[in-house]
């Protein structure tokens, strides 16, 4: 197994996943699930979707620790979203296996303690800045002081600057790294805390939902830096454009549940990158969403649209660094015959991508999140095939916020129609970055809820 970890280490996932398969049958049972896991590991850094999803379910099935099956089996969940096969009604079928897990835990009786204010705790996996970070920052930092107190419970140890600013901004603020999922649930019940959210879901192998899962506060909600129904806590916030019947939790609707906050980077990114505004180039299509959401279907769409576009070519920009992905989405841009393309790793200064990229053709089911948003911001167009499931439609939700309805295709055909006949064009934001009216919108729902 040694040989196999220090063969990823390396940047070599299919000389690990090759070792693997040959000890996996010789594997003492106890360990056969470290197996699997290193397996879906190697899958990931393939952009393999179906392998890594077999392998977190089989790393699920094969470890008898029930605290890990759960994480074994989160991850599972969220790898399931690469798959295009899988529809609502299995995505809500496995949250309540995943329900089942939890079916030996004794909830906590929440604390009511005596106070004029609303306790929000907000708990997750790190208060890093990313992807979700982009999202939530409003929340913790621009609250009514005078009507809420705002706690935040961070699972990791990890700092940066993002982590430096919500100490500086909220409450209260915990590292829960070294305490058990229960004695981190107590925590925050003893704190008194009114409404517990949830702002990792089933990332991070579900670390926050082993905590909510003892519904620590009165209410426990998730959404914004997660996409889905958990399984696990009583409210998801969204908005009506986004909502489906395919949930365990209660929905909380407002009017728009995303709201942009750029951080130093994208403010100076967007003040110093040009974009392309030149009519006698040719078109560049871009594709900058993590590989795992490059499906078959996706290909065989961006090679009808460059069949009819005359000279464009696409750039596809990975968000990992990993040579062997870039590797494996060579290999398939080969076998669809897609030949006027680019393909890269990803880097952590990725914004100089938006001065090549005309037009982003969106992913599909799986749309881009944050990917979509930091291209709106930038002024890059985004056009989005709409799905049937809350997870496929953010990326149109995104753009709904932004007054650039558009760019989103309700069919195929209208999304292949619509990138041949595009024309180059700046776009704004709108009210992407309006966070005040989504603070005061996700506060006031607070309040309705407690009610």
């Amino acid at each position: 197994m040694e040989i196999a970890k220090n063969l990823l280490m390396s940047g070599k996932p299919a000389a690990a996943l090759e070792r693997l398969k040959e000890i996996l049958p010789e594997v003492d049972a106890a360990a056969e699930w470290q197996v699997h896991e290193l397996i879906g590991a190697a899958f990931h850094d393939l952009a393999d979707a179906e392998g890594a999803v077999q392998a977190y379910f089989n790393a699920a099935k094969t470890d008898i620790i029930l605290r890990n099956q759960r994480a074994h089996f989160s991850n599972y969940i969220f790898a399931l979203h690469y798959l295009p096969q899988v529809d609502a009604e299995t995505f809500l079928e496995v949250a309540q296996v995943y329900k089942s897990l939890y079916r030996e835990i004794k909830t906590l009786t929440p604390l009511k303690i005596s106070s004029k204010k609303i306790h929000v705790a907000y708990i997750s996996p790190h208060f890093l800045d990313s992807s979700a970070a982009r999202f939530y920052e409003s929340l913790l930092t621009d609250y009514d002081r005078g009507k809420f107190f705002v706690t935040a419970w961070s699972m990791s140890a990890r700092e940066d600057s993002f982590t430096k600013k919500i100490r500086r901004n909220v409450d209260g603020f915990f590292n829960i790294e070294e305490t058990s999922f229960e004695e981190a649930a107590l925590a925050i019940r003893d704190s008194g805390a009114d409404i517990l959210f949830d702002l990792g879901g089933q990332s991070e192998g579900g670390v926050t939902l082993q905590v909510a899962a003892y519904k620590p506060a009165r209410v426990q909600i998730s959404g914004v830096g997660y996409f889905d129904t958990t399984g696990i806590v009583d409210y998801f916030l969204t908005d009506k454009f986004s909502a489906t019947k395919y949930f365990t939790e209660k929905l909380l609707t407002i009017e728009n549940a995303f709201a942009l906050t750029p951080n130093k980077k994208m403010l100076a990114a967007k003040n110093t990158i040009p974009l392309p505004h030149y009519p006698t180039t040719p078109l560049t299509f871009g594709c900058l969403n993590n590989f795992m959401k490059i499906t078959d279907e996706y290909l065989l769409t961006v090679k009808k649209i460059l069949a009819q576009v005359s000279a464009a070519k696409i750039i596809f920009r990975d968000t990992t660094p990993l040579e062997s992905r870039r590797a494996e989405i060579l290999k398939r841009l080969e076998k669809f015959e897609i030949e006027r393309a680019e393909v890269f790793t990803g880097k952590d200064d990725f914004f100089s991508d938006y001065a090549q990229v005309d037009l982003i053709l969106d992913t599909f089911p799986y749309s881009g999140g944050f990917m979509t948003a930091l291209a709106i911001y930038m002024g890059v167009p985004v056009l989005n095939l709409r799905g049937e499931m809350h997870f496929s439609k953010i990326g149109a939700d995104i753009l709904r916020i932004a007054g650039l309805e558009s760019f989103i295709a309700n069919n195929l055909d209208e999304y292949i129609k619509k990138a041949v006949e595009f024309r180059r064009q700046k776009v704004t934001s709108g009210k992407l970055t309006d966070t005040k009216n989504f603070v005061d919108s996700v506060y006031k729902k607070f309040v309705e809820v407690l009610k």
